[in-house]
């Protein structure tokens, strides 16, 4: 078995194991989310009640969908604000894994990318919190917020990449167009 090094901080929330049936994650001051090593596994401080997951765990054999950065709609509907256009961001990405019976529930991986706003001189985390937290209520994705200085359409202030996983291979699929 190949151990994981994890930064000190999530060490310090989560020490891993070996027993005879395989590796088990065990949140030290965490909560495990699904308790079967056969399921993705969310990991996360139960003292901290801030939305992400301090790790996720895809066990081997899990399908796993790769979606690049998608930002807002290109309709004027999509909205000028950070939480606009996330929730339009949010609202594309939930449409392309459609195309794999997945959904934003499904996500175990998310990068946003956040441009200044120009109204607000930075950039709007807070907006982007908002629109969050309205699509994930649990399951939480490990998630990285970065401010960027430029993103490839000059309009957008957010785009958001995810890697999502499940490992219920019954679930019907579509494939993409």
């Amino acid at each position: 078995m190949s151990r994981v090094l994890l930064p000190a901080d999530m060490l310090r929330r989560v020490w891993c194991k070996s027993c005879q049936i395989g590796l088990f994650a065990v949140g030290v001051a965490g909560s495990v989310q699904g308790a079967s090593a056969q399921t993705v596994q969310r990991y996360s401080d139960p003292k901290d009640n801030f939305p992400i997951s301090a790790a996720v765990q895809v066990p081997a054999g899990a399908e796993t969908v790769y979606v690049s950065g998608l930002g807002p709609a290109p309709d004027r509907a999509s909205g000028t604000t950070t939480a606009e256009q996330t929730r339009s961001a949010l609202d594309q990405i939930s449409q392309a894994l459609g195309h794999f019976g997945m959904t934003l529930q499904d996500v175990v991986q998310m990068h946003v990318y956040l441009m200044a706003d120009p109204r607000l001189g930075h950039m709007d985390f807070d907006g982007m919190m908002q629109a969050y937290r309205a699509r994930f209520r649990s399951g939480f994705p490990a998630r990285t917020v970065i401010e960027v200085p430029h993103l490839t359409n000059p309009h957008w202030l957010v785009e958001i990449d995810v890697v999502a996983a499940r490992n219920d291979l019954n679930k019907k699929r579509f494939l993409a167009k």
